[in-house]
C-alpha cells in the first residue's frame, strides 16, 4: 500500500496558490506564465500520482488499459513538471532571452524524447509494465524519467552559476535553494519509492518560488494598482530584442513643493486619482509608478504613442478632484522611448528614462525624447562609475598639480592639488566627468581622504620652502564638507605624516555656503586646528559680497568664465570686486589665465596670484616635482 499523507494538504495549498494567482494583479512575464504552468502541472502530477497509486493499490478493480494510460499520464506530467522548473530558472536568471542564452532547441529535445520513452509504453513496456493479470513492475527504461529530471537540475545549476553576476545575491541563492529542493525531492522518490513524499519538496520549492518571485507585493507600487520599478525591469528585460515597444513616461512638476501646498494626503489621492484613469483610459497598457510623482506606461504598438500623450496632455489641463472639495492642479513633464529604439539591456532602459523625467520636470508639458545619445551617456556614465570604484577601492586616485603663480613675478607660490582617475584602457577621465558622479554614488568622501593623504605624502617628502611653494590648496567637496569627523580624520594623516596644518589651504565651492550656519560651525572648528579656507569657483554659485564678509575665508578664486567674460568684454565690475575683496581682506586668484594678455589684465585690477594654461597645465606629481623643485 502507498502511504497518501501527505496528499491532501498538499492539494488544498496547491489550489490556494492558483486561486490568488488569478485573483492579484500579475505582469505579463515568462517568469510568471512558468509559475502558472508549474502550479497547473504539479497539481496534475499530484492527481494522476494519486489515481495511478490508488488503481496499484486496488487492482481488481482497474482494467489492463487504464493502468496503462493513467501511468502514461502520470509520467507525462512529471517530466512536464521538470522541464517547467528548468524554464522558470532561465526566467529567472534572464538566460532564455539574453544573447548569451542557451539554445533552447537542443534543451527541449531531451523533454521529447523522454516522453517520446513515455508514449512508447502503450505499445511496448519502456517506463513500467502492466501483465493481463494486473502486476504493475518497472520497465526497462524507467531510470529515463530521473535522468531527464536530474538532467535538467544540472543544466539549471550550470545557468545559475553562468549568469549569477547579471542578478542580485539573493535571487541566485533563492533560485539555487528551488532547485536544491527538487533535487532532494527526487533523491527521495527513489530511496522511498512507497511514500508519495516527492510532493512535500516540490511545494517546498514553489513557496520559495512565491515569496521570491511571484509575491505580488514585490511588484506593487503602493499607489492603485500599478506596478513599481522592479516590474518595470523585469518587463523591459523580456522586451530583449523585439522591436521598440511603447514607453512613455511623465512627472508630476515640483511633486515635493506640491506635496507641502495640498497636504501628503491629498496628493496621494491625487496620484491614485491618476492611476485609476490610466487604467480606464489604457487597459491594454502596463502601468508603473516609480514614486515621486512618475508614471511610466509601456505596450507593444510604439504607433499609439503620440495620441497617448497628447490625451493625457489634455487630461493634466482639468483639475484632478481630491478629498473635501480640494482641486489639484497638476502639471506633468514628458519622457519617451525614441521610436525604433531596441531594448538590450532593461535597467540602461529603466536609467534613461528616470534621467529623461529629470529633464521633463522642468518642461511644460514639453517632451523628453530618450534615443541612442541618452543611452550612450548612460552607458559612460555606467563606465566612469566603475572606474571611480575601482579607484577609490585600490587606492589608485591619482595626485596632479597645477602650479599657483605670483601675478607681478610669475614665480611660483603655490599649487593646487587636483584629483585624476584614468579609466580600464589607462586614459584620463575628465573632473567634470568623474566628480558628480563619486558625489553621487558616495565615493566623494574616500576620494577627497585619499587626496588629502596623497598632498600630505608628498609636502613630507618634498622642502616646499626650497621650490618657494608656501601652500598646497586642497579641494573638499560639498558632501565632504558636511562630515561631522572631518577635522579629526584630517587631523590624524597630518599627525601621520609630520605637516604643519598652514600648509594645507582648504578649497571649498559656493554651494558649501547654501547652510550658513553648517559652514561658519565647520570652519571655526578646522580653523582651530590650523586649517585656512579658500573659496573657489566665485562667480558661479549662490554667493554675494554680504555673506563672505562673515566668512573667514583668506583667499578667493574667480571662477575661469567671469575672468574670460572680462577680458572679452571689459568694464568695471570684476576690478570693483576685485578691489572689494582686497578691502575685505581676501587674497585673489584668478583662475582660466589662458595668455599672456589674461595674465597682465587680471594683474592690472589687482589680482594676487593667477592659475591657467599659459603658466603649466595640471602635472603628474612627479613631473611636477622634477620641473619645480629640479629649478630650486
Amino acid at each position: 500500500m502507498w502511504n497518501y499523507n501527505f496528499i491532501p494538504p498538499y492539494f488544498i495549498i496547491l489550489v490556494t496558490f492558483l486561486i490568488y494567482y488569478f485573483f492579484q494583479p500579475r505582469l505579463p512575464v515568462k517568469l510568471n506564465k512558468s509559475f502558472l504552468g508549474i502550479i497547473i502541472v504539479d497539481l496534475l502530477v499530484v492527481f494522476t500520482d494519486l489515481a495511478a497509486s490508488l488503481s496499484l493499490d486496488y487492482l481488481a478493480d482497474s482494467s489492463v488499459f487504464y493502468l496503462k494510460t493513467i501511468n502514461i499520464v502520470f509520467f507525462f506530467f512529471f517530466h512536464l513538471r521538470s522541464f517547467l522548473f528548468f524554464l522558470f530558472t532561465q526566467s529567472v536568471m534572464g538566460a532564455g532571452y539574453r544573447r548569451r542564452s542557451f539554445s533552447n532547441e537542443s534543451l527541449s529535445l531531451i523533454f521529447i524524447v523522454s516522453e517520446g520513452f513515455v508514449f512508447l509504453n502503450f505499445f511496448f513496456p519502456t517506463i513500467f509494465s502492466v501483465s493481463d493479470e494486473g502486476k504493475y513492475s518497472y520497465g526497462p527504461f524507467y531510470n529515463v524519467i530521473y535522468i531527464c529530471a536530474f538532467f535538467y537540475i544540472i543544466m539549471s545549476f550550470l545557468i545559475i552559476y553562468t549568469f549569477r553576476k547579471q542578478r542580485k545575491p539573493r535571487t541566485v541563492l533563492a533560485i539555487s535553494a528551488v532547485n536544491f529542493a527538487m533535487l532532494v525531492g527526487y533523491i527521495v522518490r527513489i530511496i522511498f519509492p512507497k511514500y508519495l513524499v516527492m510532493s512535500l519538496f516540490c511545494l517546498t520549492a514553489i513557496i520559495i518560488i512565491y515569496l521570491s518571485f511571484e509575491n505580488p507585493t514585490i511588484y506593487l507600487s503602493g499607489k492603485g494598482k500599478a506596478f513599481n520599478k522592479k516590474a518595470l525591469y523585469n518587463v523591459l528585460e523580456e522586451t530583449g530584442e523585439k522591436e521598440s515597444p511603447l514607453v512613455l513616461g511623465f512627472i508630476l512638476h515640483n511633486y515635493n513643493e506640491m506635496r507641502e501646498i495640498y497636504g501628503g494626503a491629498q496628493m496621494d489621492k491625487g496620484v491614485e486619482m491618476i492611476d485609476d484613469f490610466l487604467a480606464k483610459k489604457y487597459p491594454k497598457l502596463l502601468r508603473f509608478y516609480l514614486r515621486d510623482g512618475r508614471f511610466v506606461l509601456v505596450g507593444k504598438d510604439n504607433s499609439l504613442l503620440e495620441s497617448v500623450r497628447e490625451e493625457i496632455k489634455t487630461r493634466f489641463t482639468q483639475p484632478w478632484y481630491g478629498d473635501e472639495d480640494v482641486d489639484l492642479y497638476l502639471e506633468v513633464g514628458f519622457a519617451q522611448l525614441d521610436h525604433g529604439l531596441y531594448i538590450e539591456k532593461s535597467d540602461l532602459i529603466v536609467r534613461s528614462i528616470l534621467e529623461g523625467l529629470r529633464e521633463a520636470e522642468s518642461l511644460d508639458n514639453s517632451c523628453v525624447t530618450i534615443g541612442t545619445d541618452t543611452i550612450k551617456q548612460i552607458e559612460r556614465n555606467t563606465y566612469v562609475k566603475q572606474a571611480v570604484e575601482h579607484a577609490v577601492e585600490s587606492n589608485q586616485v591619482e595626485l596632479y598639480f597645477q602650479p599657483l603663480m605670483d601675478a607681478h613675478t610669475h614665480k611660483i607660490v603655490g599649487a593646487e592639488a587636483l584629483a585624476r582617475i584614468r579609466d580600464m584602457n589607462g586614459s584620463i577621465i575628465p573632473p567634470g566627468e568623474f566628480i558628480p558622479i563619486a558625489e553621487t554614488n558616495g565615493k566623494i568622501n574616500h576620494l577627497g581622504q585619499q587626496m588629502f593623504e596623497h598632498a600630505c605624502q608628498f609636502i613630507s617628502t618634498h622642502n616646499l620652502d626650497e621650490a618657494g611653494i608656501s601652500w598646497i590648496n586642497v579641494n573638499l567637496s560639498p558632501i565632504q564638507f558636511l562630515r561631522s569627523d572631518l577635522n579629526s580624520r584630517f587631523m590624524a594623516i597630518l599627525e601621520k605624516y609630520k605637516v604643519p596644518a598652514e600648509k594645507i589651504h582648504l578649497e571649498i565651492t559656493e554651494e558649501s555656503m547654501i547652510d550658513y550656519a553648517l559652514l561658519q560651525k565647520q570652519i571655526q572648528s578646522m580653523r582651530r586646528s590650523g586649517f585656512q579656507f579658500v573659496l573657489d569657483d566665485y562667480g558661479c554659485g549662490y554667493s554675494n559680497v554680504s555673506r563672505l564678509k562673515r566668512c573667514p575665508f583668506i583667499n578667493v578664486k574667480l571662477d575661469m568664465e567671469i575672468v574670460l567674460d572680462y577680458f572679452r568684454d571689459r568694464d568695471k565690475i570684476l576690478p570693483t570686486l576685485v578691489q572689494t575683496f582686497k578691502e575685505m581682506n581676501f587674497t585673489v586668484t584668478a583662475e582660466g589665465v589662458e595668455t599672456l594678455e589674461i595674465a597682465e589684465a587680471m594683474r592690472d585690477i589687482g589680482c594676487n596670484f593667477l592659475q591657467g594654461f599659459y603658466f603649466s597645465k595640471p602635472l603628474p606629481a612627479e613631473e611636477f616635482a622634477k620641473k619645480y623643485f629640479t629649478q630650486a
